[in-house]
């Protein structure tokens, strides 16, 4: 479990538990996969299918691709949670090498 305070003296106490950090990042990964390899390939085939061309129906028909390309927006935004999850991932990567290099300053080793 890593831990860090904001170092402003508030005693914000930051925990992460890396099992659960990488799981996250694993699961939003599985997700970000399945979008790519079925969703996207299907959607893009449905949006090409002049199944309904003619009729009352037409407008309401219109809505679909909005719902396609709403599913495809999925995609982009399981992308930029993933990205964030790393972000902070190297953050509290940089984090602790701050502190360990403190630490072998102040220990002067």
């Amino acid at each position: 479990m890593l831990k860090a305070t904001d170092g402003g003296g508030s005693g914000l106490l930051i925990t992460i538990n890396p099992d659960e950090i990488t799981t996250i990042y694993k699961l939003l990964q599985g997700i970000i996969m399945e979008l790519e390899t079925n969703a996207a390939p299907n959607i893009e085939k449905l949006g090409n299918l002049g199944y309904y061309e003619e009729g009352k129906a037409k407008k309401a028909m219109e809505v679909y691709a909005e719902a396609n390309q709403r599913v495809m927006d999925l995609h982009d935004n399981y992308n930029r949670a993933a990205t964030l999850v790393i972000d902070i991932l190297n953050t509290m990567i940089q984090a602790d090498e701050a502190v360990a290099e403190q630490i072998i300053a102040k220990l002067g080793v």
